[in-house]
């Protein structure tokens, strides 16, 4: 016993001598352009362009809004139409209309109110997306050069779709799951995308959705479906913009009497492994015993996405 106390501040000691101090270094790398870019069959190109920014700089609006690039050339080509898509930025788009804007490429209503951010798409109706046909992005922004292609896929429509209670809770006759049947095409390598939006009123008498919802891990590969009819389902997803309120409920489900519209996307491979791998890429976010899953880019010389989509559409009315 007697031994204790100096053994103590020997230890300590030790422990004290041992202290130094650690300065880390993070590298520093230049900015990436990194794209968004969707053509869809009936529409033309939408083009959102970013650079990517340090880990530890500002997230305030006003960060935000200074990534996005402005005065990009930016070209989409089916082979015979060459189309040089116009910029078209929030300042010029009324207040009344931010909220379609919104809807209509994903951004955040406050951000697009706030700043001055810009899109590239194309006004004059010169080239919209066909089922089969192939597109090529070329873009030139400060200095840097990157391009891309993707196809469209041809659509594979939904045998059916319907709602089924969830019975998350024993008792529980209100929230439910939209279901549906998918028979695969034979030819392997089909890849798709799901996306649904409520359209009966909420409380405020106002859409319940404003625009179409992808939920967490929305797309899907045919690999171990290839050519087979099975069902599957899909949480409701949540608007990324939205508080979410994590005590409702509600979260992640439909309720009886809503009206959901699914939109089913058919995408290519490329575009499916982009997706998949960035959600695979947030999931294992903080998770220090998950491998680290960076997003493949279809991207040359750049990061992002350039994806052809087709779509078809099927309405469900949430009854048990």
């Amino acid at each position: 016993m007697r031994r204790t106390a100096p053994l103590i501040a020997l230890l300590a000691l030790a422990l004290t001598a041992c202290e130094k101090e650690i300065t880390v270094d993070l590298p520093v790398t230049e900015p990436r352009l990194v794209v968004e870019g969707t053509i869809a069959e009936g529409s033309p190109a939408i083009v959102i362009l970013t650079r990517t920014q340090s880990y530890f700089a500002p997230t305030d609006l006003q960060s935000i809004a200074s990534i996005f690039v402005k005065d990009a050339l930016v070209i989409v080509s089916d082979g015979i139409t060459i189309d040089t898509l116009d910029q078209v930025c929030s300042s010029a788009i009324p207040d009344s209309l931010l909220d379609e804007a919104s809807a209509a490429t994903g951004l955040d209503p406050a951000l697009l109110a706030s700043a001055d951010i810009c899109l590239y798409t194309d006004l004059g109706g010169q080239l919209d997306g066909v089922s089969g046909g192939t597109y090529s992005l070329f873009i030139v922004a400060n200095g840097d050069t990157v391009t891309s292609t993707t196809t469209i896929p041809a659509p594979v429509a939904l045998d059916s779709t319907w709602f089924r209670l969830a019975q998350a809770e024993p008792d529980d006759d209100t929230l439910g799951l939209v279901w549906a049947r998918l028979s695969d095409p034979p030819t392997l390598g089909n890849a798709y995308r799901w996306y649904a939006k409520r359209i009966n009123d909420g409380t405020d008498g106002e859409d319940k959705d404003d625009r179409f919802i992808a939920p967490f891990f929305s797309v899907f590969e045919d690999r171990y479906v290839n050519g087979l009819t099975f069902d599957f389902n899909y949480n409701r997803g949540s608007d990324p913009f939205a508080e979410v309120d994590v005590e409702d409920v509600e979260n992640g489900f439909f309720k009886v009497g809503d009206t959901v519209v699914v939109r089913f996307a058919s995408i290519g491979q490329p575009e499916y492994q982009f997706y998949n791998t960035w959600y695979n890429n947030v999931a294992s976010q903080g998770d220090l015993f998950s491998n680290p899953a960076n997003a493949r880019s279809n991207i040359t010389d750049g990061l992002g996405v350039w994806a052809g989509y087709s779509y078809t559409y099927d309405t469900v009315v949430c009854q048990p």
